[in-house]
């Protein structure tokens, strides 16, 4: 199972206030409809809020495979203009 570290405002607004979270997960698709199951209205959130670090590495691609082991940070994506 990924070990996945929702942050703030994730952590506290949808998973109550959890720091980590064991979800089975093919890819980051499937995390985030996992997480959603916990935590009802963060993959809507998720689409357009949340950014996604796989083992330290930035992650963009939501189909790419995600191995069992993975280690997983949610956090707020920044925008900018």
């Amino acid at each position: 199972m990924a070990q996945v570290h929702p942050l703030a405002p994730f952590a506290g607004q949808f998973f109550g206030g959890a720091q980590v979270l064991d979800v089975a997960a093919s890819n980051l698709f499937a995390l985030v409809d996992a997480l959603d199951k916990l935590g009802p209205g963060f993959g809507e959130d998720a689409v357009l809020r949340a950014a996604f670090a796989v083992n330290g590495m930035m992650q963009t691609d939501w189909s790419a495979p995600l191995a069992p082991d993975a280690q997983v940070m949610v956090f707020p994506r920044v925008a900018g203009g």
